[in-house]
């Protein structure tokens, strides 16, 4: 069985959990998505219970939650660095307090972190430069970009 934790399930990615149940059912994968919101503690707490009462045990963690930003430097405000920051690097570590202490009770469990080269060190990728952005960078200018 596999769990996906995607945030907003009930609402902004409600599609994509129905998505997520055809895949499963088209090819007879028992996937589920459970909500996990990495920027709340309280939320990976949730969700890795939900799971350890459903299933029993934790068998694996797979981080891939992560933004990254392309464009100016300067084209983005210190609350959009700091919430890429946040989901980033700190995300992480919220996923790691919920599960890592019940994989240590189980004696067993797999870690793995899946990421670009903008998670490495929680550094976002932006370019410091004061001419125009290039067409491929202009619809993520002001705002922070989901990859």
């Amino acid at each position: 069985m596999l769990y996906a934790g995607i945030r907003q399930t009930t609402t902004r990615n409600a599609t994509a959990v129905a998505d997520l149940a055809r895949y499963g059912t088209d090819h007879q994968v028992d996937v589920h998505a459970v909500e996990l919101d990495v920027t709340c503690q309280d939320s990976a707490d949730t969700a890795v219970d939900r799971i350890l009462t459903e299933r029993g045990r934790l068998d694996m963690v797979v981080h891939n939650a992560g933004h990254m930003v392309l464009g100016a430097a300067q084209a983005f405000t210190d609350e959009q660095f700091a919430d890429l920051h946040d989901v980033n690097v700190p995300g992480t570590q919220r996923v790691n307090r919920a599960a890592l202490p019940k994989s240590r009770e189980q004696g067993s469990g797999l870690l793995v972190w899946i990421g670009s080269s903008s998670t490495r060190g929680g550094c976002p990728r932006s370019w410091p430069c004061t001419s125009p952005p290039r067409p491929r960078w202009r619809m993520a200018l002001g705002r922070c970009a989901p990859t």
